[in-house]
């Protein structure tokens, strides 16, 4: 017969974004182990002083020595995540890693409050006692991001210094044994109350940040994105040795078709032309929309120019594909610049100007596409192309010139 989960021991599963912030603020917790790591070494110091006793001596070693790994774990953790979101994989990779240092953490407290209620010494169970409700006090706040975690580690460190009461035996002891249980009981309540409210409140702050990162009607990424973005793929391009290069995207014929054929059919237009470009990019690039019929994509891993210069001519090949919607055969071309990640140290608003300059040139040609060489005698502008009558052909309700 199968029982139901207990309702403390039962909690919500989160999505994996939510998952990876939960894990995230596992690791911000540096300052807690230090305090932690004084008041052991405190506490430890002076009960040895005390009673002299080798095993609380070699508990505080114990416990400062892993302390001291939890802060090289963190340390660890915020170099792997600098520059990389998280996959949820590895969150939970690091998440067992957390969990052996405060579990291990957590067992040695908790077997040095049993050992001190195994001393003669009530001063020395009175401190003890104080350093046991601080722990499990952190415990509740810091790691509760992670309940199951928590509760066993709640667990480890109320169970050995109440089974230690009950041995004592005696009136304090016992209901000192039964105060501990209460509290073991209300911790676990507390860490479910408080997991529920994180995983809605990152469930909001994830929602409301996605819709703010969205393009409502392609549903690519929109110019925020690229802003967060391309400065650290700039850094990573750099750091790995390997080239970048910047496409900015513009179509021709676009607004005519738009004027002509109505808002409605220009939207479907903008929508096919982001799916044809999101199948040529890979998971490493970043494909956003601009605005009006304005794109970029950030090509990574790009190690000779042939390779932008190959990508460029898939885009120009996709995009000028006819476009059938309701009932009618539209074409579009593109214009591209491209911008290369060189020797130079150029700043994410350099690269993308230098895209920028080359699109101009590019849209003056017509189409096609230009890679930025040198930069450009800025000129006055002219008419985009766009707003000369494209040619028709009535027969195929064909709009535009690839």
């Amino acid at each position: 017969m199968k029982f139901p989960a207990l309702p403390l021991l039962r909690f919500k599963r989160p999505s994996d974004a939510v998952y990876v912030e939960l894990v995230d603020a596992l690791f911000s917790v540096v300052p807690p182990i230090v305090i932690f790591a004084i008041s052991l070494a405190a506490v430890g110091a002076a009960i040895f002083a005390k009673t002299g006793d080798a095993i609380v001596l070699a508990l505080t070693i114990a416990g400062l020595a892993v302390s001291t790994e939890r802060i090289v774990m963190v340390q660890r953790y915020r170099s792997a995540t600098r520059d990389n979101a998280l996959p949820a994989a590895d969150a939970r990779l690091w998440e067992r890693r957390f969990g052996i240092r405060s579990n291990a953490t957590g067992l040695i407290v908790g077997l040095m409050g049993a050992r001190c209620f195994m001393l003669p010494y009530p001063s020395v169970h009175m401190l003890v006692v104080a350093m046991l409700v601080a722990y499990a006090a952190g415990t509740v706040t810091r790691v509760a991001y992670r309940p199951q975690l928590a509760l066993f580690n709640l667990s480890v460190v109320a169970l050995p210094p109440i089974a230690a009461c009950l041995l004592h035996g005696g009136t304090v002891y016992l209901c000192l044994a039964l105060v501990l249980t209460i509290f073991l009981l209300g911790g676990f309540e507390t860490v479910r109350h408080l997991y529920e409210t994180f995983v809605s409140q990152l469930t909001l702050k994830l929602g409301y940040a996605g819709l703010a990162r969205v393009d409502p009607l392609t549903g690519l990424s929109n110019r925020l994105v690229l802003n967060e973005n391309l400065e650290r793929m700039l850094a990573q391009a750099r750091r790995n040795g390997i080239g970048l290069a910047i496409h900015s995207l513009d179509l021709n014929h676009f607004k005519a078709a738009n004027d002509r054929f109505g808002h409605p059919v220009g939207d479907a237009l903008l929508r096919e032309v982001a799916q044809r470009l999101s199948r040529l990019t890979r998971a490493s690039d970043l494909l956003v929309r601009l605005g009006g019929d304005e794109f970029v994509l950030v090509q990574t891993e790009v190690n000779t120019r042939e390779q932008s210069l190959a990508l460029a001519s898939r885009i120009i090949a996709d995009i000028g594909m006819s476009y059938h919607i309701n009932g009618n055969e539209i074409a579009l071309g593109t214009s591209i610049g491209i911008a290369m990640l060189t020797g130079e140290q150029l700043s994410t608003d350099d690269l993308l100007s230098r895209a920028d300059q080359a699109l101009y040139q590019a849209k003056r040609a017509g189409s096609g596409f230009v890679i930025y060489t040198m930069a450009p005698q800025l000129v006055p502008t002219t008419p985009d192309p766009d707003d000369a009558q494209p040619s028709q052909t009535s027969e195929r309700k064909t709009l535009g010139m690839r």
